[in-house]
């Protein structure tokens, strides 16, 4: 079992915290549910809106925990260890930066607005090629997060391969110490998470300052067709290279036909140096990513033939771009894990060369600030344009814009403020040897429309 070993008194003394009942046995990685404490992990007794970690000890102990942090005095249940600490969630960040003071490979750090989970994940899979990986499981990627995947860690690795994400200012100062990389991969720059930033430079701005906890010698890896990424300035001391579409880019990734749903033939340019290969995947978004992901692995050592080779054996993360098979011959896009409208946009655009009618289930983008209504707007007229012939949208008040401005180019539509209110809608409006794209915001809960679809009509 991966995970970092870590004996009660070595935890007291990272965190500051003081042993209030002997472990049995030394913590093997962390548990942040008290149901998923197997082998012996750390349990973080978190207080959340909902629920207070320590009120699930003995749960804790029964799944296994050899030790739990807690920030009361309280009793511990035999054969646990516990230290008592001022903030669990601080002393996961002492943990983290703990452990990754004793790690010598290779950190690889992907931030940006959207794309950071795919990106990651074809990291991981290139640089597979190069030695044994470590990296974030699904997006794991914030202030509890990211220390839970550095003690989860496999110390053996040669590299790590971390997801950071910030949604507010000041947050990357918490994340990038703690993480510190030898080398950040930069996806893009999009309007996510505006109601707390005043401008795509602000946010780029927030998330360029990991650069800052990049030691001399290490890597920015940027996104050469973003206007915000392609000319930043980067610290004195480190590498740069640069990857995109455009003419320029260190290494260049083009389209050998049209995108479809079911993925595309590509090349990858580098240095006079031509390689094809094919992405199962759909969108020219995860063309970016894998160039992204190509682009690391390289400039570590990887070939670009070899990059390319992998490109085939790589498969989208649950709910981004995963596709399905309805009765009916209906293509169902499952997207749903979370959207934004940059990423809307060009998995719309895409639509248009599928050769297939398309309906839509959207739901609302949230955190979009005071820019929301119009861009919803926008939504509905995008889809319009891009030929989608039915749309439920789904969600408050911007939803129902969306879907407003769709139904004036004359589609079928329909405004629900919970999916299962559209659900048998949508259902009957499927087109026969079509496609149904299904995208929203994490909180809007489409995913479980696509589990009601393909529990009804899956293949």
């Amino acid at each position: 079992m991966a995970g970092m070993i870590l004996p009660l008194d070595t935890i007291a003394a990272v965190t500051g915290g003081r042993v209030l009942a002997p472990a049995e046995r030394p913590s093997v990685g962390l548990a942040l549910d008290s149901r998923r404490c197997e082998g012996g992990r750390l349990f973080a007794a978190l207080r959340g809106t909902r629920n207070d970690g320590h009120d699930y000890l003995a749960d804790a102990a029964l799944h296994g925990a050899a030790a739990a942090l807690v920030e009361r005095e309280l009793p511990v249940p035999a054969g646990m260890g516990a230290v008592l600490v001022p903030s669990v969630e601080r002393a996961l960040a002492a943990l983290g930066r703990h452990v990754r003071d004793a790690f010598p490979g290779t950190v690889a750090g992907v931030v940006g607005s959207c794309g950071k989970t795919t990106t990651k994940d074809f990291c991981a899979a290139l640089l597979r090629r190069l030695g044994p990986v470590h990296a974030t499981a699904g997006n794991r990627n914030n202030l509890l997060g990211l220390p839970a995947t550095l003690l989860e860690a496999d110390a053996s690795a040669r590299f790590w391969v971390l997801e950071m994400g910030i949604s507010r200012p000041g947050e990357m100062e918490d994340l990038a110490p703690i993480a510190r990389p030898t080398a950040v991969v930069f996806t893009t720059i999009q309007p996510v998470h505006t109601e707390f930033f005043p401008s795509l430079e602000a946010i780029r701005d927030e998330k360029a300052r990991v650069l800052a906890h990049v030691p001399a010698g290490g890597l920015a890896v940027l996104n050469h067709d973003d206007p915000l990424l392609c000319g930043m300035e980067i610290p004195g001391g480190l590498r740069r290279a640069t990857y995109g579409r455009n003419p320029g880019a260190d290494l260049r990734v083009f389209p050998l036909e049209k995108p479809g749903p079911e993925g595309s033939l590509f090349v990858l340019e580098r240095g006079g140096r031509r390689a094809e290969g094919i992405l199962p995947l759909a969108g020219r978004h995860n063309l970016m990513n894998l160039a992204a992901a190509a682009c690391l692995a390289v400039e570590e050592g990887l070939s670009l033939e070899e990059a390319a080779r992998v490109a085939a054996d790589l498969r989208p993360a649950p709910h981004r771009g995963e596709r399905h098979h309805l009765a009916g011959s209906v293509l169902l896009l499952d997207d749903s894990y979370n959207s934004n409208p940059a990423a809307l946009s060009e998995v719309l655009a895409e639509t248009r060369s599928w050769g297939r009618p398309v309906a839509a289930a959207l739901g609302e983008m949230l955190e979009l600030g005071p820019a929301s209504t119009e861009l919803h707007r926008e939504a509905g007229r995008r889809a319009a344009r891009a030929g989608v012939t039915v749309l439920l949208a789904v969600g408050g008040p911007d939803a129902g814009e969306m879907a407003r401005s769709f139904g004036e180019s004359g589609g079928e539509v329909r405004h629900v403020g919970h999916w299962s209110e559209g659900a048998h809608w949508i259902e009957e409006r499927l087109p026969e040897g079509g496609a149904l794209l299904v995208k929203g915001s994490r909180g809007i809960g489409l995913d479980a429309l696509v589990a009601w679809l393909l529990e009804r009509r899956g293949l």
